[in-house]
């Protein structure tokens, strides 16, 4: 238990340690970032194509493969009729 106890403690001078370092960057950081967005919306980064090709083929292989299962699924339950029924209306009645 006493472990447990100055674990804790522990962690939470190191978190108020950590907060007081980067409550006075804070300002600092945020204005970067600002700036930055200003100059991603100058020029674009340039982007590996052969990367940006493997990306989409991946997602593409994806987006099949969830569209065959979704195939596959609704052909083995179609036979199965759909009750709509409101589980409110159970509870009520």
């Amino acid at each position: 238990m006493g472990c447990v106890k100055s674990k804790r403690s522990d962690s939470a001078a190191q978190n108020a340690n950590f907060t007081e370092k980067t409550e006075g960057k804070a300002k600092g950081e945020k204005a970067y970032l600002v700036h930055s967005e200003m100059d991603s919306s100058e020029s674009s980064p340039s982007v590996n194509p052969v990367l940006q090709e493997f990306a989409q083929r991946l997602s593409e292989e994806i987006v099949a493969r969830a569209v065959q299962q979704w195939v596959e699924v609704d052909r083995r339950y179609s036979d199965i009729p759909y009750i709509e029924c409101d589980v409110f209306d159970l509870l009520l009645d």
